[in-house]
């Protein structure tokens, strides 16, 4: 069984949570999830299953989309609202002109330091189990980029706000500087993952909605899931070639005129099946392109 299984993610449990229920659901040991949401926060998980396991890395999330609610007036050892609040300020003097001024230093490229409480690995240990331990956490700040933020709601000392950003970005280290720049202090109340990508949570579903007797219908299929990835149709004998691991040329056409070195093409085969992904490896004359495999997936039919 292979695809991409988009869940609705609830609060309360880790993404590690939703695979360990996607293997009981879909029968199966191979599934991995792509873009980590903390337990608190909901939203968009995108499930990967069967051959898609090897496939996630090749999935264009370079950007995502939360909605996120924010209380002013505390910030917490954790960003959020789960932690121990660890200082608090006055909020009154913050309105709604005053926070949509403030968004303005938060859009475009910006130097973000992330919680202390996150996965980053830091002399190989997770920083949150260097936190847990009551070590001394330290993490440099590092580049993101934000796309887009808006204020959705404001009745203070809480608002609403939805931001386009980066992979990377930390929407708890968002709300913490948000605060700051305020001249007080905050932690985010909600986080809601909304798109991932060309992914939206309509697509998306609650696990507890799922009937494994009817499974494969929730899934994506490989082609679909890898639809943002420039695509070429090979031959017979270039699909040949390509199983016994060969490189071959290809003629650039427009959809691929733009490729350079290194950029990565999906190859289908003829029933429109997934045949591999594979990587510009030199640039011919006449607009044609020498591409070899990264990895080869062969259907039933030619095994």
């Amino acid at each position: 069984m292979d695809g991409l299984l988009l869940i609705d993610k609830p609060a309360g449990i880790t993404s590690f949570d939703v695979v360990r229920q996607v293997r009981r659901l879909a029968r199966t040991r191979r599934v991995g999830h792509t873009g980590t949401l903390d337990p608190d926060a909901t939203g968009l998980l995108p499930i990967v299953l069967g051959h898609c396991t090897k496939l996630a890395k090749f999935l264009v999330f370079d950007q995502k989309e939360y909605v996120f609610e924010v209380c002013f007036g505390s910030e917490t050892d954790t960003d959020d609202s789960t932690g121990e609040v660890i200082q608090t300020g006055d909020w009154k003097h913050i309105g709604q002109e005053a926070l949509e001024a403030a968004l303005e230093q938060f859009r475009g490229p910006i130097l973000q330091v992330p919680p202390i409480y996150s996965a980053l690995k830091i002399d190989g240990k997770r920083a949150y189990d260097l936190a847990r331990q009551g070590k001394d956490v330290v993490l440099e700040a590092r580049p993101v980029e934000i796309y887009g933020l808006e204020l959705l709601e404001f009745s203070a000392p809480h608002a609403r706000l939805r931001v386009q950003c980066s992979a990377g970005t930390y929407v708890r280290s968002l709300a913490r500087d948000l605060g700051r720049a305020l001249g007080s202090f905050a932690h985010t109340t909600s986080i809601r993952r909304t798109e991932i990508g060309e992914l939206n949570i309509e697509q998306a579903h609650a696990l507890d909605a799922i009937d494994p007797d009817k499974f494969a219908d929730y899934l994506i299929a490989p082609l679909e899931m890898l639809r943002s990835v420039p695509g070429y149709e090979a031959s017979d004998a270039e699909r040949r070639a390509i199983e016994y691991g060969q490189r071959i040329e290809i003629e650039a056409g427009d959809a691929l005129s733009a490729l350079v070195v290194g950029d990565t093409i999906i190859l289908r085969t003829r029933e429109q099946e997934l045949l591999a992904v594979t990587e510009v490896e030199e640039l011919l004359e006449a607009g044609r392109l020498r591409i070899r495999p990264r990895r080869v997936f062969q259907n039933e039919s030619s095994k």
